[in-house]
């Protein structure tokens, strides 16, 4: 019964991950690239990295009944610093991946990830990437810990909702760029 449950979640992140990049397109145009009118929000991500950080763990340890978990918090910390940590570094990943016909090698695409294009424009397709990535990292270890694992499952994907939300807005209104 308990490795039903696993393959299923296993299952339903490969489906999920699959999606991610199948309908992950960019739209191109031709003879124009993306600039930023005021200075970039790359800027932002210390703050965004932080805020995310403290939102989330605050709120999983506030919200969701978790038994047993008293001296685990340092663990719970770790867990959500990894899960985010994933989380930023994989669009930067893709990105490199797309460069990668532009650069003579990987380091040299990796460059080019962060040096060409919007550095970071949070839309819906970066909440769903978090949610596929932090889902089942988050989950997989609370889940033991926790009094009701659908709670931790809306609560996981609440407080994702709220610090992309916040993110979105903040660049959105600090930083200006057009096609």
């Amino acid at each position: 019964m308990k490795f039903q449950k696993r393959l299923k979640l296993i299952y339903l992140f490969g489906i999920s991950l699959f999606f991610c990049f199948a309908y992950q397109t960019d739209v191109v145009f031709a003879n124009s690239s993306w600039r930023w009118l005021t200075s970039s929000p790359k800027e932002l991500l210390p703050v965004a990295i932080i805020s995310t950080l403290a939102i989330e763990y605050t709120g999983i340890l506030c919200f969701q009944k978790l038994k047993n978990i008293e001296w685990k918090r340092i663990k719970v910390l770790g867990i959500v610093i990894a899960a985010n940590l994933a989380s930023f570094i994989l669009p930067a990943v893709m990105r490199a991946y797309e460069m990668r016909i532009f650069a003579r090698n990987w380091l040299e695409a990796w460059k080019y990830a962060f040096d060409k294009g919007p550095f970071y424009i949070v839309m819906f397709g970066y909440l769903f990437m978090t949610l596929v990535i932090e889902i089942p990292i988050i989950y997989g270890y609370l889940k033991k810990y926790t009094m009701s694992k659908n709670h931790l499952i809306t609560l996981i994907i609440t407080l994702n909702i709220i610090t992309t939300g916040i993110v979105a807005v903040l660049e959105r209104i600090l930083y200006k760029g057009q096609w």
